[in-house]
């Protein structure tokens, strides 16, 4: 069955979730929960919440094999709870909840467009790309400008279709957070301009915390304007530190932007932007694991939060020359929460994140001492939330005119 030490230890069920992925027992397949189809471009995955609030998005096995443990973890249930149990009948089980997919995927916007391709669930936060996706973390490809290939899959989506996305997701109580992704990389500005628009409406029409991904600007004044036009959080994802590996896994990104870039910008972020609001992903197994560690120190040591992403390939783009281990992981995530903890960067703004493991999660892998030492739930709380936000409009108030005024005498 499921050891006892993984039962107590939710970190490393989510990482091994992640990575060796879940098989269905036949009576979980014919729950409603389970019946949704998977996103157009991701491997079909059933999203679970874990033990001490952790989520999980493990990808669905097909029993071909797939696992790299020999007993892969196996998703059972009875009338009314789910449970993980691996091992012989009778093993310890894990009693876990299934998140099904949210109901406003098979909706559709006033100009007929699916929901789902417009808006994607990720824990508590709703990941949007309304000009283009990017991000080798979250959608588990290289994407079309990192690698050259091409002009933008879709035209952009109109704002009034992100809002109808938005609203639905908001209605149903599925998201709490949005997250921008990518944008218009080959621009001074980064994609930011074009995505300004959408921000907005957004903040116009909702009361909720907004995050932004994408490729970092030319201009650290871009930075300035982002901070300045409402954004609560932001992301220029390094991914990768090892810059050899980094150039053949996206060479356009390399030879256009490079990646000394990514790190400066960050830095400059993290004086713009309040604590932990400043984060980037390392994806874990694609390098070394002392090139990740090396990668979580110059993050931290410029004040941002790194993310280890659990991204898997999906079939057919596998970008790993290796598989993630969850025995190389854990003292990689060791480091993770200890490094970030003596920084005193902020963990309780970057979580609930289905894809990758924060720095506040990593505490599990660093003893009991740290997990019992991190006190969370402020900030999952709805006064929490509430605080949060208003924390982020004093501060940004007492920046924004300054900003504005010295971007608007730049003439950019």
């Amino acid at each position: 069955g499921i050891s006892i030490m993984t039962a107590a230890h939710p970190g490393l069920l989510k990482v091994e979730l992640a990575l060796d992925g879940v098989e269905l027992a036949a009576a979980a397949k014919s729950r409603p929960e389970l019946q949704a189809t998977a996103h157009p471009e991701q491997q079909r995955a059933v999203e679970l919440l874990l033990p001490d609030d952790l989520v999980v998005d493990a990808p669905i096995l097909n029993g071909d094999g797939g696992a790299t443990q020999a007993l892969p973890y196996r998703l059972e249930c009875d009338a009314e709870h789910f449970f993980l149990h691996r091992g012989a009948a009778g093993g310890d089980r894990v009693e876990v909840r299934v998140i099904p997919p949210p109901r406003f995927y098979e909706e559709r916007t006033g100009q007929g467009t699916p929901m789902r391709q417009i808006g994607t669930v990720f824990g508590s936060f709703l990941a949007l790309s309304p000009i283009e996706p990017c991000g080798l973390s979250l959608w588990r490809r290289v994407c079309r400008w990192c690698a050259d290939a091409g002009a933008p899959a879709h035209p952009p989506r109109a704002v009034s279709e992100v809002i109808e996305t938005v609203r639905a997701a908001f209605a149903e109580g599925a998201v709490e957070f949005i997250l921008f992704n990518g944008g218009l990389a080959d621009t001074e500005d980064g994609g930011v301009a074009a995505l300004e628009p959408y921000i907005s409406a957004v903040k116009r029409h909702f009361d909720t915390l907004v995050a932004v991904q994408l490729p970092p600007p030319r201009s650290n004044r871009w930075i300035d304007r982002t901070y300045a036009m409402g954004v609560d959080a932001i992301s220029y994802s390094v991914e990768v530190h090892d810059p050899r590996l980094l150039a053949r896994l996206c060479p356009h990104r390399v030879e256009r932007i490079g990646q000394e870039r990514y790190y400066e910008a960050l830095a400059h972020a993290a004086t713009i932007f309040p604590s932990g609001t400043v984060w980037s992903d390392l994806i874990a197994g694609l390098e070394a694991p002392a090139s990740t560690i090396a990668g979580i120190d110059h993050l931290v040591g410029a004040g941002v939060l790194p993310v280890l992403s659990l991204a898997r390939p999906s079939a057919g783009a596998a970008v790993h020359d290796r598989a993630a281990r969850p025995a190389d992981l854990g003292p990689i995530l060791a480091h993770l929460f200890q490094a970030v903890r003596e920084a005193k960067i902020n963990m309780g703004w970057v979580q609930e994140l289905s894809f990758g493991i924060t720095p506040l999660e990593a505490r599990f892998f660093a003893g009991d001492d740290a997990r019992l030492s991190v006190a969370q739930h402020f900030y999952r709380s709805r006064l929490g939330n509430l605080t949060a936000r208003n924390l982020a409009r004093l501060r940004r108030r007492l920046r924004v005119r300054t900003v504005s005024d010295s971007f608007d005498s730049s003439h950019l």
